[in-house]
């Protein structure tokens, strides 16, 4: 779905601010971590197409998604797999994609797994070029008080047309067939709260996660996107996202960082525009208030949180304390068990 000009300018951009971040080694895409921005001179500025509750992108009529207005999942969101011994520890796993060919990816179940205890489980997505190494060195799985609370999965991406490896986030495309392989079959072997599944990517991955949760919003619960801005025909306009109008937007939390001013390889109009996109999503106001940590705003009157991070400098990679940040928003969606 990456248009030819839309890749190159990111992955000139993702090799710029690699050049500017001396001594790192393996993919240049990933971040590091990278400390705050010091001050309060942050903004969020513009409204890119003021997402309104009357431009919430195509959500079926009723539907809820898996949260009630209470923002408590349904009572019966246990999977199939559940009181089913299942393998602890880090391992690998395949299944198959939308083009049936078998893809890799690696699983971290803590050891004190207990298939009578469902589990949240949190998929991590690698930006372009990288691996599933690069989303597992991105820290979420090791954040406090996720050693117990979730099943954690890093996908591996695979070369999209001839950009690189990465990953194809359109609604028809073949990785939202791997997400949908993947989570059936997990669901499957292990006792997974079905109503607590999230997902976080950075960049390209990122930009999957934007996917998933227009395609496969009511099988999410929170999404984390870290420093993208999938693709618009018009940069200006949220309405012209190339899922639009989405098939399943489903109403699930969203937390986006990303630097205030653009970072190289996107611009600062278009993260405006993906904040509206976001909160088209959640039908969400252009008001907001201040939430921790600073810089962050939280937005008013959505359906389903959305909070925004915009760090000045930041550049292209992920703010500090990203992964500790990213799974108390993720915790803040409660499980009934």
């Amino acid at each position: 779905m990456h248009s030819p000009n839309w890749k190159a300018l990111v992955l000139v951009g993702v090799m710029l601010m690699a050049c500017l971040q001396c001594g790192r080694d393996g993919d240049s895409s990933e971040p590091s971590a990278s400390p705050t921005a010091g001050g309060d001179d942050h903004t969020i500025s513009g409204d890119s197409g003021d997402a309104s509750a009357g431009d919430v992108a195509q959500r079926p009529a009723g539907d809820a998604g898996p949260v009630d207005e209470g923002g408590k999942p349904p009572a019966d969101s246990r999977s199939t797999g559940c009181g089913t011994p299942g393998k602890t520890g880090s391992f690998h796993l395949t299944t198959t994609d939308g083009k049936g060919a078998t893809r890799d990816y690696a699983v971290q179940v803590p050891s004190t797994y207990d298939a009578k205890t469902p589990l949240a489980v949190t998929f991590v997505y690698h930006g372009a070029g990288g691996n599933e190494q690069a989303a597992e060195s991105f820290g979420l799985q090791d954040a406090a008080k996720t050693s117990s609370a979730s099943i954690f999965v890093f996908p591996q991406g695979v070369e999209f047309e001839n950009y690189g490896v990465g990953w194809d986030d359109s609604c028809g495309g073949y990785d939202m067939v791997f997400f949908d392989h993947m989570l059936e079959e997990l669901e499957q072997q292990y006792c997974i709260d079905t109503a607590r599944v999230f997902a976080a990517g950075f960049s390209w991955g990122c930009d999957y996660v934007t996917g998933l949760r227009c395609c496969r919003g009511s099988r999410l619960r929170a999404i984390a996107a870290a420093s993208c801005a999938d693709e618009f025909s018009n940069a200006a306009d949220f309405k012209t996202y190339a899922n639009m109008p989405c098939p399943d937007v489903g109403v699930a939390g969203i937390r986006f960082t990303h630097d205030a001013k653009g970072d190289g390889a996107y611009s600062q109009e278009q993260f405006t525009t993906t904040s509206a996109l976001y909160r088209s999503f959640n039908a969400c106001s252009a008001t907001s208030t201040a939430t921790s940590p600073s810089p962050c705003v939280s937005y008013q009157g959505c359906a389903s949180p959305f909070v925004e991070c915009a760090y000045p400098g930041l550049g292209h990679t992920l703010p500090e304390n990203w992964a500790s940040d990213t799974w108390d928003f993720f915790a803040s969606f409660a499980s009934v068990h």
